[in-house]
């Protein structure tokens, strides 16, 4: 409705500048037609009008506008319903917005505090990660990019257009003078939004910010389209976003990039996206959390990208709380060139206000608590709250960009009663976090021999140990390997079809390589071979009849050299420091490694050694001891999940001496693997990568806990004494 009548406003004001225009929206469908009477159509005659003929017709202009304000119609109720049935209420709705007039610049102006507080009250985390940005931290970041006139502004993520409107107002202030520098300014804001209402909230949002045709705003995900799609006309002099984080996109949108970065992380792919969408010599500022910082495997290759092509010069530390109430996640702002490589990256940590301990809805973080960054952005100096780390600390640490400050207070030096309430702030968010975890769990761990208030109380004794986590993390894959933590769907195939399918592939995958007469044939499994009942839909089978492997070379120390294809060793599977030792010469396809290939150590210790794992460092060539998976179906990541939470029978089957021992092919051959319909799978992959997040950020918030804990007891020896 908001979007109607601003429309009609701007239309208003463009008949009276060109007595040649002419609205794209039939007369009868015109706000100032049927919603400007304060008498007009009420009740069920405008339920009836507003569904089956005002937005049915709107919606067609998607398909059939010719025009930039028919498309910008078009695109914003293109996926847009009607959710009020009262008519009664939609006409009262109706007449208080007419009381507005958008021509005004006073209406406008005070509708527009009004309507950022509306955009701040609708906004909430869904599945893909979208939190409302404060706004001071988004105009701390245009302040520092300062974009410019002629300069081309991208958000490809931009929710409600916080950003956007940001930049448009930095532009007007500092350097719009004349209609041809607005028209300038209006022709250079872009931004693309996956989901329809925050698209129809930013649309509605340009109106209000005087772009009179926001054509530009594109209702669409800028990750379903082909990296190499983008061309030079596709990039931009400045990008500023928050991307989605803790977001998985959907099964098949990692495709769109190249292999060695392929991860159905929302905020990893962004990260690509920003760096591939800038020109050369373009600027960004990018929210992004911690978890990006620290990651290895994809997210190090990324990292790697970004500061080979990039200049990322500054890293702002948000302390937690900075968007609460949506996330308690900390947060980063990165700012980078494109265009030289990284030498030194400048962090700097931004310090809660005096008297607070937290941010929260009613005190947010405010623009002016930034002065302090502004003031040392130009004159730069170390000090308690900066520093700086050269490229190669940041190269020999496995392209981690989550430095400790090595310039903090000494904390026997700190007071304690900061200290104490810096520990009980931990404490209550670990607190949180773990209540989180354990409701989530509840009803699926819960059952007749351990009722649920049993399992709720059990539950936080077991958080605080790393062996009570580690059991954790195994009943989070026995739950999901008997289909306790997802819902069936009527719609999903059966997986008696996917098996099928995967018995063709495998057959013309064996023909094809002259294989079937070297494989072992074993019986069909019997109810006596699996460990519980399937759940309906579901179905058993061999992993000889889901996957094909290759067993490692023996590459011998002689062969080893100082450059050449990195050799994938077990201890490079689970540790991701490990250093590599590298071969020069040929191998056969099959010993051949690349990102994303599934691997299966066979032989070691075990609790160290043994288990399954997806490839997600560079190209190489497999040691021995490893297997190397061909798979005939896109079920990798499920089958990965499946193997590790049967490893308990593997490694009980394992042969050898004291220390290293190992499994044989034939027993994995064997080995019964519950197997999904392929759509559950993939929801199954989903669930549990989010709960064994939650286990990884409370061991993080357990060490932060034992450090505090030490810092306060530092702190009070010291006081006391």
């Amino acid at each position: 409705m908001f979007f109607l009548k601003i429309f009609d406003d701007r239309e208003a004001e463009a008949e009276l500048l060109d007595s040649d225009y002419r609205s794209p929206i039939p007369s009868d469908l015109r706000w100032r037609t049927w919603a400007a009477p304060k008498e007009g159509i009420t009740g069920d005659a405008l339920v009836g009008f507003v569904n089956n003929n005002l937005f049915p017709t709107l919606k067609q202009f998607a398909e059939t506008s010719t025009t930039g304000r028919s498309n910008v119609i078009g695109n914003v109720f293109q996926d847009a319903f009607n959710y009020m049935k009262n008519g009664t209420l939609i006409r009262q709705v109706v007449n208080k917005i007419n009381e507005i007039d958008f021509n005004r610049s006073e209406d406008r102006h005070l509708f527009g505090d009004i309507y950022e507080q509306i955009l701040k009250g609708l906004q909430s985390a869904g599945n893909s990660g979208e939190y409302y940005t404060p706004r001071a931290v988004t105009q701390f970041m245009i302040d520092i990019v300062s974009p410019n006139l002629g300069e081309s502004v991208l958000d490809p993520a931009c929710g409600t257009g916080g950003f956007l409107t940001g930049a448009i107002e930095h532009v007007r202030a500092n350097h719009v003078r004349t209609p041809d520098d607005e028209q300038i300014l209006q022709s250079s804001i872009r931004g693309v939004e996956k989901k329809q209402l925050p698209h129809l909230l930013c649309t509605t949002n340009m109106l209000l910010h005087g772009i009179d045709v926001p054509t530009n705003i594109d209702h669409d995900n800028t990750l379903a389209r082909p990296l190499r799609d983008y061309t030079s006309k596709d990039r931009v002099d400045v990008i500023l976003t928050n991307p989605p984080f803790g977001g998985i996109e959907e099964p098949g949108v990692e495709n769109n990039f190249p292999q060695a970065y392929r991860t159905r992380e929302t905020a990893d792919l962004f990260l690509i996206l920003i760096q591939h969408r800038l020109k050369t010599g373009g600027r960004a500022a990018v929210v992004l959390p911690d978890g990006t910082l620290f990651g290895d495997g994809v997210k190090a290759r990324i990292k790697e990208k970004l500061l080979t092509d990039c200049n990322l010069h500054t890293i702002v530390r948000l302390p937690k709380g900075v968007f609460n109430p949506y996330t308690g996640i900390a947060t980063n702002l990165l700012f980078f060139t494109k265009g030289e490589p990284t030498k030194e990256i400048w962090y700097y940590e931004h310090q809660y206000p005096a008297g607070y301990k937290n941010y929260s809805k009613t005190k947010p973080i405010r623009l002016e608590e930034f002065e302090a960054e502004k003031a040392w952005w130009h004159d730069r100096v170390e000090s308690q709250v900066a520093w700086k780390v050269s490229i190669e600390q940041i190269r020999e640490n496995n392209w981690n960009l989550d430095v400790d400050n090595p310039n903090d207070v000494d904390p026997s030096h700190r007071d304690p009663a900061e200290l104490l309430d810096d520990l009980q702030i931990a404490e209550r968010g670990f607190a949180e976090l773990r209540d989180s975890l354990r409701e989530e769990l509840a009803g699926a761990a819960s059952n007749a021999s351990l009722p649920p208030g049993t399992f709720r109380s059990a539950f936080a004794p077991m958080m605080e140990s790393d062996a009570g986590l580690d059991k954790l993390q195994a009943l989070i894959l026995d739950l999901a390997m008997r289909g306790s933590l997802t819902e069936r769907a009527h719609s999903d195939e059966p997986a008696r079809e996917l098996l099928a399918r995967v018995k063709s592939e495998r057959e013309r995958f064996l023909d094809a390589a002259g294989g079937r007469r070297r494989t072992k044939t074993y019986s069909a499994l019997q109810d006596a071979d699996v460990p519980y009942k399937a759940p309906h839909g579901w179905e058993w089978s061999r992993a000889v009849d889901l996957i094909h492997t290759v067993n490692g070379r023996a590459f011998k120390p002689t062969e080893w050299s100082s450059d050449g294809l990195p050799i994938i060793r077990i201890q490079n599977l689970n540790n991701t420091k490990a250093p590599f030792n590298h071969f020069k010469g040929e191998v056969a396809p099959g010993h051949r490694v690349e990102p994303g290939d599934l691997l299966i150590s066979w032989s070691g210790t075990p609790g160290t050694s043994f288990g399954a794992f997806v490839w997600d460092g560079p190209p190489g060539v497999l040691n021995q001891h490893i297997f190397k998976c061909t798979l005939f179906e896109d079920y990798r990541d499920f089958i990965c999940l499946a193997i590790n939470s049967r490893l308990d029978v593997l490694i009980g089957d394992a042969h050898g001496g004291v220390g290293l021992q190992h499994f044989t092919k034939d027993k994995l051959e064997r080995l019964p693997l519950p197997v999904p319909p392929l759509e559950e799978q993939r929801r199954i992959v989903d669930r549990v990568r989010h709960l064994l997040g939650m286990c990884a950020e409370l061991r993080e918030g357990r060490a932060k806990l034992r450090k505090l804990t030490g810092d306060l007891a530092a702190s009070v020896v010291a006081h006391a004494g």
